[in-house]
């Protein structure tokens, strides 16, 4: 059974990395709830990147802090990655940053990232 973060998890990993205020819950609560998305009790994204890679984008693209919204998504989806078991390769802080600048740019669709996270698994 695949094990979700929650809106208060997710807002204790950013106050972890910042001191800036959360200024939309709404927005939040969107972003965390999308890796659940279904219809009929088939999910819309099925995979485990596909969902870690939605909420990346999600919160990402949200900005409903203040600050820190690129490091939130990170940490936050290699969190969820984690607690469902999975480990990905630590990354320097310079491609981190390269790469969440690129999703918050839109350089990347949610599709790219699922596939880049499940390559990057399959190199860990």
């Amino acid at each position: 059974m695949t094990v979700y973060l929650t809106v208060d998890e997710i807002i204790l990993i950013h106050d972890v990395l910042e001191s800036a205020p959360l200024i939309d819950r709404g927005k939040l609560e969107g972003a965390a709830m999308r890796p659940q998305a279904g219809f009929g009790g088939v999910l819309q994204y099925p995979s485990i990147f596909s969902q870690a890679s939605v909420l990346m984008h999600g919160i990402c693209q949200a900005h409903a802090f203040l600050d820190g919204n690129k490091r939130t998504a990170w940490i936050a989806s290699l969190t969820f990655l984690e607690q469902n078991g999975i480990v990905l390769p630590l990354l320097s802080p310079v491609e981190m940053s390269d790469y969440m600048v690129e999703v918050a740019t839109k350089v990347h669709t949610e599709l790219d990232t699922a596939f880049w996270l499940a390559a990057l698994a399959t190199s860990a």
